[in-house]
């Protein structure tokens, strides 16, 4: 059985399980999970069924008794739970994920050991960590830890912790040292179950906090910590916590796009099944419009989401691009896209039951996803940096990524080692321009004629154009500090940056999947939808002559409506009755 076989399978078992959502009785159903996140607590029953069916071991690397050998199917079957709810997919999938990773990257055989088996057995690991520049809720305040007796004495009080009132551990990015430089914090495994009760205290929930009950203040008052906590070696905390966010930044956000995915889907719905302006809503064009533009975007997310993932494993050296462009970009976009099917949903925007609920949950929990507020902000800070060389030395110049970034293939181990903070090469921009050279010889599949491939042509050529326009433009800043270039004039650059990448993922997905014409993705409709929304959207003026292509994206879309099929790259098959909203 291939790797993708596993996946499709775990995938498929997994939709099994969280059966019909409008079953009385499911604990996965909508009424369930509306009310588990009124009460702002998990329900017990859908936490047993997880463990039972064993979903912690998707965090857990094969080695240590898990399943998990590649980001992609992490990411894939995290969806399933987002999909059908966002507090669900981040009690059982986000919450363990940053302290995991930081222990799988660093952490000593023991406490490898210790940490699959908390995991394997239903329980949290959470993380706290240091404050950094680009603030944020989650990254407030900090905690001491002071070196004492062979071990450490944890002190100080953070506002926000992911997760805290539910973690049995917790991974500590702590000031281990009074320097300011790179080396002033050191990662620590605490074990919070196990810790003295007198010095640890729970903050009390805001009751104001609407969905919001997963975070809490949490304050340690010189709680003793064994020497054997640490993680990694002493003053690493900084480049380790770094590293690893590389991990999450390309995880997360394609985790969260399952309720998105529910959000068109109910719109579908609605559109189909609700009169409006005295016909159903998708008689509209401008409804039909938005609904096939909304499905485009979701693959545009989906296409950024895959190569970031596959990039941590094929490209650990350079990932540090496309996982930033992904958490700086595809949060927004998916946020965006739910808010523009309004017009399609009428009053049933507001709507509390069924997937309506679902969609408005979603609206209010994705700007907490990973590190909240402060993702966007975390991926310029990873991008910005890193301009000026690429401008010299990268951009127009380098060869394109391997086309196993594109697909669903087999991959190698991750090394998490090998995850570098800045990237040595810029694979995507490569690929972009090797697009571009090979245009001339573009065919599209059995009955795409040549015509249909031409506006393609000139979209993909227009990126170029605006990567090299951007690559002069960064060859002209001033040498300076990278705080230096925290500018509303960079933040233009940043914004030009990640929607030229993003076309140059679509483009490589397209290109992958063009010699599978019973595939959509072989289909140039929705790749020049893409690039001809994300050309919009750098301003650039759209091809003069136009191939119709919005009905064949829409014809997808209501062909995945009713077949139950997911809206991704891999339209998978889904429970009974996924997104009903009434």
């Amino acid at each position: 059985m291939t790797q993708e076989q596993v996946v499709e399978r775990r995938v498929a078992a997994l939709e099994e399980l969280l059966g019909d959502p409008e079953a009385s009785g499911n604990p996965f159903g909508h009424r369930a999970l509306r009310a588990a996140d009124e009460q702002g607590a998990p329900d017990p029953r859908a936490a047993r069924e997880l463990l039972r069916f064993g979903f912690a071991t998707e965090l857990v690397p094969e080695e240590l008794g898990g399943r998990l050998t590649r980001w992609d199917g992490l990411v894939r079957m995290a969806r399933v739970l987002f999909r059908r709810d966002t507090p669900l997919g981040t009690a059982h999938a986000a919450a363990s994920l940053p302290g995991a990773v930081t222990v799988w990257a660093a952490g000593a055989p023991g406490q490898r050991r210790r940490a699959a088996e908390l995991l394997l057995r239903g329980g949290t690991l959470a993380a706290a960590h240091q404050e950094l520049p680009y603030g944020g809720e989650l990254l407030r305040g900090e905690y001491d830890a002071v070196p004492y007796g062979g071990g450490f004495l944890l002190d100080g009080v953070k506002p926000a912790v992911a997760h805290a009132a539910q973690a049995d551990a917790l991974v500590v990015f702590g000031r281990t040292s009074p320097d300011q430089g790179g080396h002033s914090h050191s990662a620590l495994l605490v074990d919070l179950a196990g810790a003295d009760a007198d010095r640890v205290r729970l903050m009390p929930r805001d009751p104001g906090a609407v969905g919001d009950g997963h975070r809490r203040g949490l304050e340690f008052h010189d709680l003793p910590v064994p020497g054997d906590a640490l993680l990694g070696g002493a003053g690493d905390g900084t480049p380790l916590a770094l590293r690893c966010l590389q991990v999450t930044r390309s995880l997360v956000p394609g985790m969260v796009l399952g309720g998105a995915d529910t959000a068109l889907r109910t719109a579908v719905e609605c559109g189909l099944q609700h009169p409006s302006y005295g016909g159903a809503p998708l008689e509209h064009p401008h409804h039909r419009a938005a609904v096939a533009r909304a499905f485009v975007t979701l693959l545009v997310c989906d296409c950024l989401a895959l190569v970031a993932a596959r990039a941590l494993h094929l490209l650990p050296e350079h990932s540090s691009l496309p996982t930033a462009v992904t958490e700086y970009l595809v949060p927004g976009l998916l946020q965006e896209t739910v808010q523009n099917l309004a017009p399609v949903l009428g009053a049933r925007f507001h709507a509390d039951e069924g997937g309506y609920g679902v969609l408005r949950r979603y609206l209010r929990d994705l700007p907490r996803a990973g590190l909240g507020r402060a993702g966007a902000a975390a991926g310029l800070a990873a991008m910005l940096p890193q301009f000026p060389r690429l401008a010299g030395d990268a951009w127009l110049r380098g060869p394109g990524a391997p086309a196993a970034l594109f697909t669903d293939g087999p991959l190698p181990p991750a090394d998490l080692g090998r995850l570098a903070l800045t990237a040595g090469a810029d694979p995507l921009a490569g690929t972009l321009c090797e697009a571009v050279r090979a245009c001339g010889s573009w065919q599209g599949p059995p009955g795409v004629g040549p015509a249909a491939l031409e506006p393609l042509r000139e979209l993909a050529q227009g990126l170029q154009d605006e990567l090299r326009g951007l690559r002069e433009d960064c060859r002209a800043l001033p040498p300076g500090e990278p705080a230096a270039l925290a500018t509303p004039p960079m933040y233009a650059l940043a914004d030009r940056y990640a929607l030229v990448t993003a076309g140059a993922a679509c483009l490589g997905v397209w290109q992958a999947h063009s010699g599978d014409p019973d595939s959509f993705l072989a289909q140039p409709a929705w790749v020049t939808e893409a690039l001809m929304g994300l050309t919009q959207r750098l301003g650039r003026p759209l091809p003069a002559r136009r191939t119709p292509t919005t009905e064949g994206v829409l014809r997808e879309v209501l062909d995945r409506y009713h077949s139950g099929r997911t809206y991704d790259l891999y339209a998978s098959g889904m429970a009974t009755g996924e997104g009903v909203g009434t």
